[in-house]
């Protein structure tokens, strides 16, 4: 097993999306509204929408995509993949 499909099977997406956006009420499994867009300067909500299954988000505003949470931590942190394995691994203990 590689370490992108161990990171996806022992992070919850929903867990995750808690803890990188603590001010976001999720309520359900599949797409929810994800609260402000954190890759620009959004000032109201409904365009970011994040997947709780999947892990995947898109803003409609920006344009912001991606598949899972790695593609977050690439995009919000600017990392390679390998670095934002790394990160992962390391802020979630997997």
């Amino acid at each position: 097993m590689s370490n992108a499909e161990l990171i996806k099977r022992a992070i919850n997406p929903a867990e995750f999306y808690r803890h990188e956006l603590p001010g976001v009420i999720l309520k359900k499994q599949g797409w929810n509204d994800g609260g402000l867009c954190p890759f620009h300067d959004d000032n109201k909500t409904g365009s970011f929408r994040l997947n709780l299954t999947s892990g995947a988000y898109k803003c409609f505003a920006c344009g912001a995509a991606g598949g899972d949470i790695i593609a977050f931590v690439m995009a919000s942190h600017g990392l390679n993949f390998t670095e934002a394995l790394a990160k992962l691994i390391d802020d979630w203990r997997v």
